[in-house]
Formats: structure tokens, sequence, C-alpha cells
């Protein structure tokens, strides 16, 4: 489609003038010779990065508490905290696959970032599955 210079009038490519006011349009450029801009991918490999880090931090840093895990005492402020840090772990880990939406259907090779941040969120995963599975067995 041309594109007529003065009214903007979409015209077709085979014609002469403007079917609207009558300008010139040998000399307009084509809708198809203009320059598209390219689109950002889908997906934030730098956020879902860190996003996978603190879910792996939230998920590590509860087995520093030193808990008996054969009763559950929701009034004890360890398990408490427990529990903050498997939510947080959860949370993050969904959100860093939610940022790497479409990294998947991309066509061409990723990045080194791209495959660390599948790498860590795949071990997240397999925390978080363990967090959920240990919560599960406590209860």
């Amino acid at each position: 489609m041309k594109i007529c210079p003065k009214c903007d009038a979409q015209n077709p490519n085979t014609a002469p003038v403007c079917k609207n006011c009558g300008a010139n349009l040998n000399e307009t450029p084509t809708i198809d010779d203009a320059v598209v801009k390219d689109e950002k991918p889908p997906y934030h490999l730098g956020l879902s990065l860190f996003l996978f880090i603190v879910s792996f931090i939230a998920s590590a840093a509860k087995y520093a508490l030193d808990l008996d895990m054969e009763y559950l005492d929701i009034s004890e402020p360890r398990h408490i905290i427990y529990f903050i840090a498997v939510i947080i772990s959860v949370v993050t880990c969904v959100f860093g696959f939610v940022c790497l939406k479409g990294v998947f259907k991309k066509k061409t090779s990723l990045p080194g970032i791209g495959i660390l941040a599948i790498l860590v969120g795949v071990v997240c995963a397999v925390l978080v599955l363990m967090d959920i599975l240990s919560i599960i067995l406590m209860l």
C-alpha cells in the first residue's frame, strides 16, 4: 500500500495518483519498504535469573534454622521463618518462570545468561518441590 504524503490516505501500490486528493504517488515509498523496529522478546532473562537466585537463597537459608521437623509448632518463630522462606522461594521461582515465558519458542540460540537462567530455574524448581513435599509431610 502507498500512503499519500498530503492526506495520508492508503492507495494500492499500482496507483499513480491518490484516490482521495489526486496527489502524485510515484515518489511515495510503500508501507512494505518502511523500516520495522525489532520487537523486544517476550521474556526477561536478567530478571528471571535474579528471581531464581532469590528463590535459591530462600530455599537454602531455611536449612540454617536447625528445625526439628517431626512436629509443627506454629507459635515457634523458627517455624514461622521456615514457612516465610518457603513462600518466598515458591513465589520467586514461579515469577522467574513467568519471566522466561516465550524463551523456548525462540528459534535462534540463547545467550549464555539464558542458559544459566534455565539451569538455575530447574534447580530452584527442584528445591521448591522438595520444600512443598516437606511441608506436606509435616502436616
